[in-house]
C-alpha cells in the first residue's frame, strides 16, 4: 500500500482531532439540550463551548443579559463558575448582595488575611482588595421579620439600603434560594447581587452534573431580575 507523505497524514490527523473536538458527543448534547430550551424560552442564543462551558447572550426584556459558565475566576471558587448580568438600566438606591453564610465567613478571613499585610493607607490597598472583600466593610448584615431562621442561618444580606433589600428578597425569591437541587448545599459559594441598576449573580457549579442546578440558578436570576423591575415599576 502507497505511504501517504508525512505532512498529509499530520493535515489528516490534525483535522480528525478538531472534527472530533467541535462535534458534541452524545452525552454533551443531553446535557446541553434544557439550556439551549431555557435560552430559547428566553429570547437568548445559547453557545455550548469545550470542557462543558457554555453562554448565553441577547436581550431579555429589551435589556442586555450576558451568562456564561467557564472555569472560575474566583479563588474562593472552585471548579466552575456560574456568572450572570442583566443590565437593568435601573437608577435604585442602595446596594444588596446575598451571599451564603460560609462564603461570607471566608471572604472575612481573607479581609483579615489582606489587612495583616498593608499598614499603609486604604487608598493603596484600593488596588489589590477584591470587591467582596470590600462589600464586608461597605455594607451591613441586614435582617428583618419574615423569612424564618433557616434563610438567616444560611444566608447573609449584605445591604446599604436595608427597606430595598427586604423588597427585593420577596417570599418567591427566598423560595428559590432554599430550594435547590442536591448536591447544592450552605458550603456552596454563591452570590445574587442588585447593584448599580443591574443584577449580578455568581455561583459553585459541578463541571460533571446535570443541568438542574444551572436551570435553578438561571431561575433564581430570572426572578430577582424581574422583581427588581417590578420594584422600579412602583
Amino acid at each position: 500500500m502507497r505511504k501517504l507523505p508525512h505532512s498529509k497524514v499530520k493535515l489528516e490527523t490534525m483535522f480528525a482531532d478538531l472534527t472530533n473536538a467541535l462535534i458534541p458527543s452524545s452525552w454533551r448534547r443531553a446535557r446541553s439540550a434544557p439550556l439551549a430550551q431555557w435560552a430559547q424560552d428566553h429570547a437568548l442564543s445559547f453557545n455550548p463551548m469545550l470542557g462543558g462551558a457554555y453562554a448565553l447572550a441577547g436581550r431579555w426584556r429589551d435589556r442586555p443579559v450576558r451568562i456564561q459558565c467557564l472555569e472560575a475566576s474566583r479563588p474562593f471558587i472552585s471548579g466552575m463558575e456560574l456568572m450572570a448580568r442583566a443590565d437593568l438600566g435601573l437608577k435604585q438606591e442602595g446596594n444588596v448582595v446575598v451571599m451564603n453564610r460560609r462564603l461570607k465567613e471566608v471572604l472575612e478571613a481573607q479581609s483579615r488575611a489582606l489587612y495583616s499585610q498593608y499598614t499603609d493607607e486604604l487608598q493603596t490597598m484600593a488596588g489589590v482588595v477584591p470587591d467582596e472583600v470590600r462589600w464586608l466593610a461597605m455594607y451591613r448584615d441586614a435582617g428583618w421579620s419574615g423569612p424564618d431562621r433557616r434563610f438567616w442561618s444560611r444566608y447573609a444580606v449584605l445591604t446599604d439600603a436595608p427597606d430595598t433589600a427586604r423588597r427585593w428578597i420577596d417570599s418567591e425569591t427566598e423560595q428559590r434560594l432554599m430550594e435547590w437541587p442536591e448536591p447544592v448545599s450552605e458550603e456552596t459559594p454563591l452570590m445574587l447581587m442588585l447593584q448599580r441598576g443591574k443584577t449580578y449573580m455568581r455561583m459553585q457549579i459541578d463541571r460533571k452534573g446535570n443541568t438542574d442546578i444551572a436551570l435553578h440558578a438561571l431561575g433564581l436570576f430570572d426572578r430577582a431580575s424581574q422583581r427588581a423591575l417590578e420594584m422600579a415599576a412602583h
